[in-house]
């Protein structure tokens, strides 16, 4: 098929897929959800998070044949600039990729995520910031000469934008999930839902101290690596655990978070992580339509 672009690459495998992405710097990625029975999936989130290749902001476009809800909704949330359900035309991807050329959204990076603004009312005030990705496809489409060495500066300096920010971010969850953890002790058993967010705090913790490295938030790394100790801990046997470690959560958690948002007020901080437990608390509770 050809659609007039040019070093097209005709790729059979995610395995396939996860080398070629290595080779260079791609300005545009289509890849089918049913790659190696979704594989393609876990690539496209090593992508984003600058686990895999050069550059985690190169246009990514996912095809699909399947019309569930899971699925739909683990394609969209893996970091893709767009989806297709099949069938399509090649005028629609075509369209479609042109859409990436003149109206590509902004990235957006949460404890979980990085990927494009997804927000149903971008009116509605956030105070997670986005960035404008670097896009090789709408500089080759405009005739730009793409300086490798260039884009490669202008990748890293993104790339710099995106950790700190996914930091600060992990920074939150981590206070998040200790508030939403701490009153769940000494109120009888536990049950799977807390195993779920022990185990969350753990890998948290976890990911913060792998990403601090050369980052301005380095300091932060040793209240990480205490936290993700302590946490670990705590998970692997929760009914078990010592009351001074419960109560050393709480004080870990906060020092993080001053850490992470030196500049912001300690109660408003506060005041958002309640907000957001009341918002998960209350879907839990509400009724499954």
């Amino acid at each position: 098929m050809s659609i007039g672009y040019l070093d097209t690459e005709w790729i059979r495998s995610d395995e396939e897929l996860r080398v070629w992405t290595l080779s260079g710097i791609p300005d545009l990625i289509v890849a089918d959800h049913a790659l190696d029975e979704g594989a393609a999936i876990q690539t496209v989130k090593d992508i984003r998070s600058g686990d895999l290749g050069e550059n985690p902001f190169v246009v990514t476009i996912m095809t699909t044949w399947a019309n569930d809800p899971d699925s739909i909704r683990a394609a969209i949330n893996c970091g893709v600039d767009d989806l297709i359900v099949a069938p399509y035309s090649t005028g629609q991807l075509l369209e479609r990729i042109q859409k990436m050329i003149t109206d590509r959204k902004p990235f957006i990076v949460t404890s979980d995520y990085i990927g494009p603004e997804r927000r149903r009312d971008p009116s509605r005030k956030s105070d997670i910031p986005t960035f404008q990705p670097p896009n090789t496809l709408r500089m080759r489409q405009e005739g730009e000469k793409v300086d490798v060495a260039g884009i490669k500066e202008q990748i890293a300096k993104s790339n710099t934008e995106i950790t700190e920010e996914k930091l600060r971010r992990i920074g939150f969850q981590i206070s998040f999930l200790v508030d939403l953890i701490l009153p769940e002790f000494g109120v009888g058993e536990f049950d799977a839902e807390l195993t779920k967010n022990l185990d969350r705090l753990a890998s948290m913790s976890g990911e913060a101290v792998q990403r601090l490295e050369n980052t301005k938030y380095e300091p932060v790394s040793q209240l990480c690596k205490s936290l993700h100790k302590l946490s670990s801990r705590i998970a692997a046997e929760p009914d078990k655990a010592a009351p001074d470690d419960v109560e050393l959560l709480k004080p870990l958690a906060r020092a993080i978070l001053e850490a992470f948002f030196p500049s912001e007020e300690t109660s408003d901080l506060v005041g958002q992580i309640s907000s957001a437990i009341s918002s998960y608390n209350e879907r839990r509770t509400r009724p499954a339509s």
